[in-house]
Formats: C-alpha cells, sequence, structure tokens
C-alpha cells in the first residue's frame, strides 16, 4: 500500500480558487457581501411561519417582506395537530432540502415530508432585515 499524505495540498483545486473547493487547512473567501467586517446594527431579526399541506418532497413560493437574493434565509419544518394548531412529533421524517431567498420578498423552499399522503406541516422562516 502506498502511503498518502492527506495534509498535502489537493491536486487539481487550488485553495482559494472560484469553484469552492480548498485544502483542508486553507480557509475559503467569501464569494460576496460586505468586505468592511463592521456590524450592522440596522437589521431587524424577523420570523414568520407558513401552514401547509404536502407529502412526499414539494416545493413552495413563500411571501417573506424584506427577503432579497442576498438574504441568509433558515427555515425549519414540523407535523402541525390540526386541531391545537401545535407543532408535535408525528410518524413523519421532515427535513427542509433548499432555501432560495429571491428579489422580490420572496422565498422557494423545498421540503421532504416523508408520508405517502398530504399531511399538516408547518414551515418557519429566520430572517435579517
Amino acid at each position: 500500500m502506498t502511503h498518502t499524505d492527506l495534509r498535502g495540498p489537493a491536486t487539481g483545486n487550488a485553495a482559494g480558487g472560484s469553484n469552492g473547493n480548498a485544502a483542508p487547512d486553507q480557509a475559503i473567501r467569501p464569494s460576496g457581501g460586505s468586505g468592511r467586517g463592521e456590524a450592522r446594527e440596522d437589521f431587524q431579526q424577523v420570523g414568520y411561519y407558513y401552514n401547509l399541506s404536502g407529502h412526499g418532497v414539494f416545493e413552495r413560493l413563500l411571501e417573506a417582506p424584506g427577503v432579497g437574493a442576498y438574504t441568509g434565509v433558515f427555515a425549519t419544518v414540523t407535523e402541525v395537530y390540526p386541531p391545537t394548531d401545535r407543532a408535535f412529533m408525528g410518524g413523519a421524517v421532515m427535513t427542509v432540502h433548499n432555501v432560495v431567498p429571491l428579489e422580490g420578498g420572496r422565498v422557494q423552499i423545498r421540503v421532504d415530508a416523508g408520508w405517502p399522503q398530504d399531511i399538516p406541516v408547518r414551515v418557519s422562516l429566520q430572517y435579517f432585515a
């Protein structure tokens, strides 16, 4: 067996390249954003939730006031018990696959609700605007 130096530079992908790959000990530079390194005091934390219905992998376009294409948006999903409108740990495994902030105060999401029929779910969005 040949010895391989795993700490050596990556072959074919230079550190700091524009493809997002780097050697394990090299940080990848930001692709965009503010280069000033300053915190902004005028941001406001925003949170909305959306009662939806779906099964399997599904996509929805959500209104999210203040969101632009470069807004960092975080999403969660949970099953909802309709009589009480409360989240609960049901039998369906649920994951958020994609969260895409868009211009004009919109967010596109892709969710997987692991159940064969439509079930009520709640997607929550958190972001700073």
